[in-house]
């Protein structure tokens, strides 16, 4: 240009300031208006298309105002654009130009220096700052965009349009400002230092990206060209101490930096080789972490960038992790633990796992590993659940020495018992891990593993004693060459004289040489000898070795060589070597002991998550207990069984836990085929020996999925049925019972299984082998049971005749088992041959009742002189079977009450006598007979009439149409088998009157109606009240020894009177209120717990068949749960469970009994209590209506229920009510329960049943609005600290609104505490004298009354007078008061 600029350009704080003018400095003289700028941007264009960079001393005010204008619409937006292009160009050009003078041997004269120095200096202020202004431009638009997104505002602004293809510009605007910086811009200035502020100014654009850009795969160019920049800057332009500053400050303010930062100073360390940086940064972040580590934002940064940068730089961290470690471990933030903890876990695994690691890394390795070991127990559940992650991924990757597995997996043990969720399943999760790739054994069973290292022991011990004798032998042996020396020395010096260099040419094997020499050191020929060994040596290539050596020094050598030899010769052997294999096997098993031990220990401490309300305990506890029982952990096995409750969960998940945990046991094998089934029916085989009784229905369950699934397949089949037959080799007679049990429960599910094997079945089910077994027979006959598809219920299928071969062979059997007096489990084998007769036969009234017919006979014949029953062959054949008129008697084995009137024949010897297991027998037969009796009347008969109603209506309705109804009723009733009708004249003895021409009308409904009336009819007035029938001349029978326990004294003869007794009521509605009070009578008198329980379970069926009958008895149910012994209590759990979960029993304020059971001692009785309350909780609102009754109850301190008892009950029934409303509702009860207490124990309670609540806003105002109920309480230290707690708890996470409700209500609650400060010490002392006024009168019996006796206590029934009479002590008293 022609015109000179004389002034100098100053790089502006602020750029307002270059409005001012000052001296020689540069100003801005004109801002342009929005209108004339477009118009000066054509000129600007046409100058930089001319080449001419110079063109900014002119119109730099232009570009001024652009940056200057305020507008935000598009006009403005365009502009700032426009001129970024303009500006782009400028300095492309302007560099061009510089580059080659820059680097010129000659330097720029000073006029021209300042001149560049000026352009330069402009140039790139206009240009930073434009692309600062298009930056926040575009910030501004995104977050207006994510507002609009938030708010659903169907127009979008159109703000980021305005800045087409930015990011590509930017990015090419970072790459010219790194290639304008590889130019020697400190020529420039004169001395050649390069001014601070022009560096900064160029550094400010890339921290400002820093913060502004997330890194992404597609812009890692951006931030490596940032990285660039700095890199240059810090080596060339003194940027280091600015560096860590600015980084620092990004770090602080912006979590996304994190990666963009590590990424960007691994760079700089590995193209610029700048790591001092890093070693202040480090220094900086320590620094400001320790002055203020509760600033959580802060903190995750920071922890943020370290954690990233370890993960890709582990090595550059390791020198500063002790400082980490030292500076960070114990600072506040758990955050900032968990990441230094990580920190050290992803070095000890990418840097510190090598074998050969120097001494110092190790030393390095086993300080990071204590420091992992000591945060297993820190304060935060956070990182105590991080580390065990850690120790977990750790163990993966195989990087845990052997010396730090045993405490790390003491420790980890310790930690399931720990009160977090998330630490437990860490700590399963870890022990899971360590068993599966233990580095001892594929079987970890410590029975196993100590007969072995006792056996290798004495193996050692063995080998300890050869030792010593080699040793002895060795000394002697030396003793003996010693002796022989000097006689072979000459014959040596003469041989290395004569030979000094002896050559062998012919090639021989050590073991051919060896076998050569020994016979002639036996021969004691020394010269052959000494030639020999020579030539081993000189074989083994040591001849080079021995030229060198002096003659003495052969002589010695070959000497040495020679007594090895004489050794041999002797026949000496070594057994050092073997010594040092046996003390490393030895070792060995007992680190596998330890590690075994250490195992087991933990399992016990798993059976309680097992039924955890924690869905990740259940989970990582099923795992874990698979995981041990496949490496044969000891005590697993308890587990595995327990699991089997699981099966009955409401939860599906846990369900397929489970099925998928037993699937993996059972099923997972290393074989195919045939082999892969016989590996899978030992593995069912061996489990289904251990599970227990209780268990088993669970079990089928399972089966019945794995049946439906394919997971037990036809081979599967056909290898049990080898087994059950004994025709696969090798087979047990206990494996035969197991595959028969395993058929059953396959066969429950797909009955085919059964039906194309009945022959096969019935042939074992009455041969030989069951005479010796008779658990065969019965598991054949519930095998046989099972060919009944399960789809289909008694109407579809067809039945035996009642005259088959095949059930008069059983009948035999059976009568023949029956006189067996050591037969060890009749009831079972009486039970499934009834269960066959009422499932299987046609007419099975009729068979089990000839059945009962003849044991009365056989009796009769047997040992009856008195004729009791006249019985002829032709009337055993009647449908229904008549007793003489005369009263059964049956002697017993027992001696004779003198009172007692016995017939006139009787013989008195004890050959006349009935063996009492006999009646006992007999009685029991009667009972379960009578019970399939009723079941087949009340589903069979009633189902299959149904059908064939239904089908009577087809046929009927087809053939009306084809004119031929009266035929085709009359073929449909030839297809009857059974009806209500021939049951009644069976039972009657009368011929049933002919049936009626259906109704049209009696049809669906009422038919159906009708005849559960008629089967209804039969079980009340035929059954038990026919004079004629069987059951009817039975029962007296049974009431009679009911009645007699002292002169029947035999307990299994009570025990299958009562339980027979309890079937029988069941028949009729009639019979069960007759008899209920003395079955009661039973129930509250006997001293016989099997009787009890029999009797809880027969009241349990006789409430699901009368319920209204059963209704005013059910106190006695819940009475049973006070009894001392665990099995009685354990039957009324489970029984009054069952009755209340199928809504058979109301649930009134008697559950608070049940409550009790949640801290019984018994655990099982705990864990059926608490998945009982579980139930009820998921039912409707059930729970949560009674729960003001159980607190009541068991709030009385008449109970005298412990405290921790108390808190433990209301702990985990509270923690079951989950809906707000119901707990906003719940708060106001409770707090209207404070005025009606006058005791200190029982607002306590009350407190502490608030405390345990979940509050929102609502519950909180509940609280506030009912303080004038509790404000005299809230004097009490444990009831004002419950309140606090409610406080607390609902502060945590609370939203702003939640938390003023909780500050106003800490207000009023201190507020309380304020008012009338001597006010406690008269409430603690009136709260005293009214509890000893209530004892007074607790022990002074009311006024016309009678005393009750001890340890009796009332329920309250109902809301009359009598509920006021029974209520807790404290209303008594507040009625008294009044």
């Amino acid at each position: 240009m022609e015109e000179t600029h004389d002034f100098q350009f100053v790089l502006p704080l602020n750029a307002s300031d270059l409005i001012n003018s000052s001296g020689d400095q540069y100003y801005v003289k004109e801002i342009f208006g929005s209108a004339d700028i477009p118009a000066k941007l054509l000129e600007c264009k046409r100058k930089v298309h001319q080449g001419d960079p110079f063109y900014i001393f002119e119109h730099f005010d232009l570009y001024y105002s652009i940056l200057e204008d305020r507008g935000s619409n598009a006009a403005a937006s365009q502009n700032q654009m426009r001129s970024f292009d303009l500006l782009y160009l400028t300095v492309d050009k302007l560099f061009q130009d510089l580059q080659p003078l820059l680097t010129a041997s000659e330097p720029l004269s000073n006029a021209q220096r300042i001149r560049y120095l000026n352009l330069t200096k402009m140039t790139l202020f206009l240009i930073v700052s434009t692309v600062k202004k298009i930056n926040n431009s575009v910030q501004q638009a995104l977050r207006d965009q994510q507002v609009n997104v938030q708010k659903k505002r169907a127009k979008q602004p159109e703000g980021l349009e305005q800045f087409p293809n930015w990011d590509a510009k930017r990015g090419k605007f970072l790459v010219q400002l790194f290639n304008v910086l590889q130019c020697p811009l400190e020529k420039l200035w004169s001395p050649p230092v390069a001014e601070e502020d022009f560096i900064s100014l160029l550094c400010d654009i890339c921290y400002r990206t820093l913060e502004m850009l997330p890194l992404r795969p597609d812009n890692r160019h951006v931030f490596d060209t940032i990285f660039q920049i700095l890199g240059t800057s810090i080596k060339r332009f003194n940027q280091a101490m600015t560096f860590p500053v600015r980084i620092l400050q990004i770090l602080r303010g912006t979590e996304h930096a994190a990666a963009s930062v590590a990424t960007g100073i691994l760079l700089l360390h590995e193209e610029y080789g700048i790591s001092s940086v890093f070693s202040i940064l480090i220094k900086s972040i320590v620094d400001a972490l320790k002055l203020d580590s509760s600033d959580s934002t802060v903190s995750k940064h920071f922890s943020n960038f370290l954690a990233e940068f370890s993960t890709i730089a582990p090595a550059l961290i390791i020198p500063h992790l002790e400082k980490l470690a030292d500076d960070l471990l114990d600072c506040q933030s758990h955050t900032l633990r968990n990441c230094v903890l990580q920190i050290i876990g992803d070095t000890v695994v990418s840097e510190l796992t090598s074998e050969d690691l120097s001494e110092e890394l190790k030393e390095v390795r086993n300080e990071f590993l204590e420091h992992l070991v000591s945060h297993i127990l820190d304060v935060s559940a956070h990182v105590r659940s991080k580390v065990l992650s850690i120790w977990h991924h750790l163990k993966v990757q195989h990087a845990i020495p052997l010396n730090f597995l045993i405490r790390v997996l003491d420790e980890a043990i310790g930690r399931l018992e720990d009160k977090s969720s998330l630490v437990r399943r860490a700590a399963m999760q870890l022990i899971k891990s360590a068993l599966e790739s233990n580095p001892y054994s594929s079987k970890l069973s410590l029975d196993e593993l100590r007969a072995k290292h006792e056996h290798e022991v004495k193996a050692m011990e063995t080998l300890n004693e050869v030792l010593e004798e080699e040793r002895k032998q060795e000394e002697k042996l030396n003793e003996e060459f010693g002796a022989l020396a000097p006689e072979l020395l000459p014959c040596i010096e003469a041989n290395l004289r004569e030979f000094p260099d002896m050559q062998f040419d012919k090639e021989e094997s050590d073991e051919t040489l060896l076998e050569r020499i020994v016979p002639l050191m036996r021969e004691k020929n020394y010269k052959d000898v000494i030639v020999l060994v020579r030539k081993v040596d000189f074989l083994a290539g040591n001849q080079s070795m021995s030229s060198l050596l002096k003659h003495e020094e052969h002589c010695v050598y070959v000497l040495a060589l020679l007594k090895s030899y004489h050794l041999l010769a002797a026949g000496f052997k070594q057994s050092s070597e073997e010594m040092l294999q046996q003390i490393k096997t030895v070792q060995f098993l007992k680190d596998s002991i330890d590690f075994a031990m250490l195992m087991t220990s933990a399992f016990p401490k798993l059976h309680e998550m097992l039924m955890s309300k924690t869905n990740t305990d259940v989970f990582e506890a099923v795992d874990l207990f698979t995981t041990g029982y496949m490496f044969g952990i000891h005590g697993t096995e308890s587990g595995m069984q327990r699991m089997l409750q699981l099966v009955w969960s409401s939860d599906k998940e846990k369900r397929d836990a489970v099925s998928d945990a037993y699937k993996r046991v059972l099923f997972s094998t290393d074989q195919t085929g045939r082999a892969h089934a016989i590996r899978v029916v030992q593995n069912l085989s061996k489990f289904i020996s251990e599970i227990e009784y209780g268990h088993y229905t669970a079990m089928e369950s399972l089966m019945d999925e794995w049946v439906a699934g394919g997971d037990i397949d036809a081979a599967v089949i056909t290898v049990l049925f080898e087994r059950f037959t004994l025709k696969l080799e090798g087979t047990t007679a206990n494996e035969s019972r197991l595959a028969l049990q395993l058929l059953i429960m396959a066969s429950q599910s797909k009955a085919s299984i059964v039906s194309a094997n009945t022959n096969i079945i019935e042939d074992i089910c009455t041969g030989e082998r069951v005479r010796r077994d008779p658990r065969l027979f019965t598991s054949c006959l519930q095998l046989l049971v099972n060919s009944i598809d399960a789809n289909n219920n008694a109407k579809y299928y067809k039945r035996q005749n009642s005259d088959a071969e095949f059930v008069g062979r059983i009948t035999r059997l059976f009568l023949d088992f029956f006189f067996h007096k050591n037969l060890s489990d009749f009831d079972g084998l009486a039970m499934s041959v009834l269960e066959y007769f009422y499932r299987m036969c046609q007419a099975p009234d009729v068979i089990a009742q000839q059945l009962v017919v003849a044991l009365l006979r056989r009796f009769n014949d047997s040992w009856l002189v008195k004729e009791g029953i006249a019985a002829s062959p032709e009337a055993a054949d009647k449908e229904n079977q008549v007793l003489e008129s005369q009263t059964l008697e049956i002697p017993y084995s027992q001696t004779l009450n003198p009172t007692q009137t016995q017939s006139d024949g009787l013989t008195q010897t004890q050959g006349g006598l009935i063996p009492v297991f006999l009646v006992s027998r007999l009685v029991f037969c009667i009972g379960y007979m009578t019970i399939k009796e009723m079941i087949f009347l009340d589903m069979d008969i009633y189902n299959n009439m149904k059908y064939r109603d239904e089908l009577t209506a087809l046929e009927e309705r087809k053939n009306r149409n084809q004119q031929a109804a009266g035929n085709a009723r009359n073929s449909a009733r030839l297809t009857l088998n059974l009806s209500a009708m021939e049951v009644r004249k069976r039972l009657s003895g009368v011929a049933a009157e002919p049936q009626q021409e259906p109704d049209d009308d009696l049809v669906g409904a009422t038919a159906e109606d009708n005849i559960a009336e008629e089967i209804h009819g039969i079980c009340e007035d035929m059954l038990l009240y026919n004079p004629d029938a069987l059951l009817s001349k039975l029962a007296p029978f049974i009431i009679e020894i009911c009645k007699r326990p002292g002169e029947f004294k035999d307990p299994k003869l009570q025990q299958a009177a009562n339980l027979a007794l309890a079937r029988l009521m069941t028949v009729s509605s009639r019979f069960c209120e007759t008899n209920m009070s003395f079955l009661m009578n039973i129930l509250n008198l006997t001293k016989n717990i099997k009787i009890k329980c029999n009797t809880v379970v027969g009241l349990s069926d006789l409430t699901f068949r009368f319920p209204n009958i059963i209704e005013p008895w059910t106190g006695h149910f819940y009475a049973q749960l006070h009894e001392s012994n665990t099995e009685l209590r354990l039957t009324a759990v489970k029984m009054l469970s069952h009755l209340i979960l199928n809504e058979m029993i109301r649930v009134k304020g008697q559950i608070a009994d049940m409550a009790l059971c949640i801290v019984d001692g018994n655990e099982e009785i705990r864990n059926i209590t608490k998945q009982f309350f579980k139930e009820i909780a998921n039912k409707s609102n059930i729970l949560y209506n009674v729960l003001p009754d159980i607190i009541s109850r068991l709030g009385d301190i008449n109970l005298n229920l412990d405290e921790d008892k108390y808190r433990i009950i209301m702990s985990y029934i509270l923690g079951l009510i989950q809906k707000d409303r119901q707990i906003e509702t719940l708060v106001e009860k409770l707090c209207l329960r404070f005025p009606v207490t006058r005791v200190e124990r029982q607002w306590r309670d009350i407190a502490y049943c608030l405390g345990l609540l979940t509050y929102n806003e609502r519950a909180v105002k509940k609280l506030m609005d009912n303080m004038q109920h509790y404000r005299d309480k809230v004097q009490v230290d444990e009831v004002y600290q419950s309140f606090k707690l409610i406080i607390s708890n609902t502060n945590k996470l609370a939203k702003p609104e939640l938390k003023a409700v909780v500050t106003e209500f800490e207000n009023r609650l201190n507020e309380c505490l304020q008012v009338n400060p001597d006010g406690g010490a008269q409430t603690g002392d009136q709260g005293n004298a009214e509890s000893q006024a209530n004892r007074t009168r607790a022990a002074r019996p009311q006024k016309g009354g009678r005393k009750a006796p001890a340890g009796k206590k009332t329920p309250a029934r109902g809301r009359g007078r009598r509920a006021r009479q029974d209520s807790t002590s404290e209303e008594s008293t507040s009625s008294s008061d009044d």
